[in-house]
């Protein structure tokens, strides 16, 4: 979906469970920076912010200095249900586990057979193939469905009673053979060859032999060798012609056929190998190996080598044949003993392996073949059907008849679409105006405003509506192909990504609120948008929309951002708070922040600041613990987080003013939200109440700070907004503590300028068009929509000629056709199989075509 230049870092493990599929859980993270100003900070598709993806700094800024004010910053949530139980959700840099996976919450949503599509009788999975263009085949009993992952559309066939079993083929030509293999007394075999892209159903071709427990394989010559117990033939999916082959000096019961790099292919018969020439339509004598072998995985390796895998449970040894010599040799151990197997090459001396074994396991192992070495990637009940595409493992859940994509570097789930964090400017937008004015979009120049997710897929429990966009014609579908609907965001960059917490909790280990949580970052840039204070160019602002999908309402709910603030050199830094501002800072111990990676002297102050939106006006308290595992360190259990949100430590006492300007929680003294909300004489005055370093106070060091919002209710369904702003001063002429007073100063600022100059209408989901959208000249209607695939088209008055109809899937293909004669007004279209999404209807007269959007959702 995205660009090569997109990034990618890796991520902790997430095994469970049913729960763990809904969670979309990632193996990588693509991250991007915010940098349209004076700022540059990365922000993941999960909850995290600004932390060491890269070997650069954080947050950084100014930008191009090499200098950062915050090392990573994340999300907390916390809250009670009904029954007083504890709901948690919480990241910090993911050192020790993860709460929050990229990606909408799926609600109401059962995987089936892949994707969410109905099948008759049972779809556990009979195999997969990894397609050209990324696609994969997901077979099953009387029925397959060819799925893509980036976009998320799914095509589903079902199939005749004939094919209750089949093998199945990728061509050379992308195209999808499939042979008939069910075990009836007397019965023949039949082929069929399908366009993978639309599915149109193609002709059936009645073969010479049943192939119950058959093999086939594509030849050099573009013809296919099938083979089983009864006989081999050899088909033409071109000419849909199938011509008797002779047969070698024995049947195999279940054999394994193999093109090898000579053209020949290779027959497993039990011990015995043989070799088939096409060229010669005749059988050789092949190689000979010591265990015998029922339907064997045969691979290829890099380096020329033939190795043959499995079909037994006798033992785990594998045999290598060399093409040239026809000799056998030992090869590596497999993991196990494994009866039916799938293997693929991984690199240069790697295969990816499954099966079912003489263990309970199916697990996918990476086997390095060269040195016998074995990686085990544990999933729940991965069952035997497996494919890899050369980087990505498509593997089926036999649980839960389902498949999901896997990462061989990690073994993590991978939902393709929402491993991404989407970057526009208001630059690229307005080029993108130009050029649909134009008539001239190319998208590889727009692929974030191409592939914006403003809508999410409904069928799949997905949001109707995401990511803001203005709706060029109201629809309420985003549409930049057709409509030239674009990104609406405020300011002139922004970012955009979504996560949840749906899934196993190994960072927390807080039962599961079922949040869904929407982020929207930008910056102004004083080099392109005129601003009244250049402070503007050193903030950026981020816009958090938090909803309760879960089953649960909860109460005492607290949002909180984790920060660990490390200003330059982390190792001299205090901390503090401003509660009637609502500012959490971070700022340099004295006046010399030094090292190579400090600001020298007269080093910043940052903060966050929360902006007042009518919802969360002010901060509900500040905390600030030790790194380390003491009672005020580092938070371990579900409670020591929550308790952090609440301004507790982690022994369950309160937070307390000690007056003393002592080291914080040692000394009793009155109960307070805010830590270190006195002043250390920042504006030049004298200092007063508590704040850190005063006479007798803790020294400075490395410091990790939350700002917390709530008590808030949070029933289901309901959506909380937290607006805030990263704000950065520096007192060039002054001190450590003169820069706090700037950060002050700039901070009110920044409060009155977002709450009473930015537009901020691209706050709502969607956006209507400055423009009313033009009606089309023929007054198409389409009732109703969306629709669950039936629907009427009316026009305004009756056709005064024949007019063809058809029906457009998103790549353009032709999926329904019908027609209106004359004197009609209405038709009524029904669609079976599509799978749901928009489509493009379209009426063609004689001299042009009027279109429509359809929406199906299932």
């Amino acid at each position: 979906m995205k660009t090569p230049f997109k990034l990618l870092a890796a991520l902790v493990l997430c095994w469970a469970a049913v729960p763990w599929l809904r969670a979309q859980c990632e193996t990588t993270t693509t991250y991007e920076f915010l940098d349209g100003n004076q700022v540059s900070a990365s922000f993941t598709a999960g909850a995290d912010r600004f932390w060491n993806l890269v070997s650069r700094p954080q947050y950084e800024v100014p930008k191009g200095s090499g200098r950062h004010v915050s090392f990573a910053a994340a999300m907390w949530i916390g809250g009670l249900d009904s029954v007083g139980a504890l709901h948690t959700a919480a990241s910090t840099y993911r050192q020790g586990g993860v709460d929050f996976y990229a990606g909408p919450i799926r609600q109401g949503f059962a995987y089936n057979c892949g994707r969410g599509f109905t099948t008759p009788g049972s779809c556990w999975p009979g195999g997969m193939l990894s397609l050209s263009g990324g696609k994969t085949a997901n077979f099953y009993a009387n029925g397959f469905q060819v799925y893509d992952p980036q976009t998320q559309a799914t095509l589903q066939r079902i199939l005749p009673n004939d094919f209750l079993q089949y093998l199945s083929l990728e061509l050379p030509n992308g195209n999808l053979l499939l042979v008939s293999a069910q075990n009836n007394s007397g019965g023949i075999s039949k082929a069929m060859v399908f366009d993978p892209n639309g599915f149109p159903m193609p002709q059936v071709d009645t073969l010479h032999y049943l192939h119950f427990r058959g093999a086939m394989t594509a030849m050099p010559n573009g013809k296919v060798l099938i083979s089983s117990v009864q006989g081999h033939e050899v088909y033409d999916p071109v000419a849909h012609t199938a011509t008797i082959a002779p047969n070698p000096a024995s049947l195999a019961l279940e054999p394994s056929l193999h093109t090898l790099s000579n053209g020949l292919v290779l027959m497993t018969a039990t011990t015995t190998g043989y070799l088939y020439d096409p060229q010669s339509n005749s059988w050789s004598a092949g190689p000979s190996w010591t265990l015998s072998r029922n339907a064997p995985a045969i691979l290829t390796l890099p380096n020329g080598e033939v190795l043959i895998m499995g079909g037994t449970l006798a033992d785990s040894i594998t045999e290598r044949y060399n093409v040239a010599s026809n000799t056998i040799s030992a090869g590596p151990y497999l993991p196990q003993r494994m009866r039916h197997m799938s293997a693929y090459n991984y690199g240069s001396q790697e295969i990816i392996l499954t099966g079912s074994g003489f263990n309970v396991a199916r697990d996918i192992y990476v086997l390095n073949w060269n040195t016998g070495a074995i990686r085990e990637m544990k999933l729940p009940a991965a069952n035997l059907p497996m494919t890899f595409d050369g980087s990505t493992i498509a593997v089926a859940l036999s649980q839960t008849d389902n498949f999901v994509y896997v990462d061989p570097a990690t073994g993590h789930i991978l939902d393709q679409r929402w491993q991404d964090v989407w970057k526009v400017s208001r630059a690229q937008v307005q080029q993108f105006q130009l050029d649909v004015a134009a008539n001239a979009v190319n998208f590889a120049n727009y692929p974030d405003i191409e592939t914006w997710p403003g809508n999410g897929n409904v069928w799949a429990g997905e949001d109707a509506q995401l990511a803001p966009y203005i709706d060029i014609d109201n629809d309420g579908v985003y549409d930049p192909l057709h409509d030239g609907d674009y990104p609406c965001f405020p300011g002139d960059q922004a970012l955009w990504w979504i996560y949840n917490d749906d899934g196993p909790h190994s960072e927390s280990d807080g039962l599961p609120l079922g949040v869904q949580v929407e982020n929207l970052s930008y910056v102004v840039d004083c080099n392109v948008s005129p601003c009244p204070d250049t402070t503007l160019d050193y903030t950026t602002f981020h816009h958090v929309e938090v909803t309760n999908h879960g089953a649960v309402d909860l109460h005492d709910m607290h949002l909180g951002m984790f920060y660990d603030f490390d200003l330059g050199n982390y190792a001299d830094d205090y901390v503090g708070c401003d509660s009637a501002l609502g500012l959490a800072y971070v700022y340099n111990g004295d006046a010399n922040d030094e090292t190579a990676t400090g600001y020298g002297l007269y080093p910043p102050a940052f903060g966050a600041v929360v902006l007042a939106n009518g919802e969360i006006d002010q901060m509900g308290g500040s905390m600030a613990y030790q790194n380390d595992f003491s009672t005020i360190g580092n938070p371990e259990t579900a409670a020591h987080y929550y308790g952090y949100l609440r301004n507790l430590w982690k022994d369950g006492s309160h937070l307390v003013n000690n007056g003393s300007n002592g080291y914080p929680g040692t000394a009793t003294g009155t109960a307070t939200n805010f830590i270190f909300s006195g002043d250390a004489g920042f504006c030049g005055g004298a200092p007063t109440g508590w704040y850190e370093g005063g006479p007798g106070g803790n020294q400075p060091f490395d410091r990790r700070m939350i700002q917390s919002f709530g008590p808030l209710n949070f029933p289901v369904g309901e959506t909380v907004v937290l607006d805030y702003a990263l704000v950065y001063a520096r007192d060039q002429f002054g001190s450590n503590l003169s820069s706090v007073c700037k950060l002050k100063q700039d901070a009110t600022f920044i409060k009155n300028w977002w709450a009473t100059t930015l537009d901020r209408g691209c706050f709502n989901l969607i956006t209507s068009s400055p423009e009313a959208p033009v009606a089309p000249v023929l007054g198409m209607h389409v009732a109703p929509n969306p629709n669950a695939g039936s629907f009427v088209l009316r026009l305004d008055a009756a056709a005064t000629q024949a007019l063809s109809v058809t029906m457009h899937n998103a790549q353009g293909q032709i999926v329904w056709q019908g027609r209106l004669g004359t004197g009609q007004s209405s038709l009524d279209i029904a669609t079976e199989g599509l799978a749901s999404g928009m489509y493009l209807l379209q009426v063609q007269d004689r001299n042009q075509f009027y279109t429509h959007k359809v929406v199906i959702a299932r």
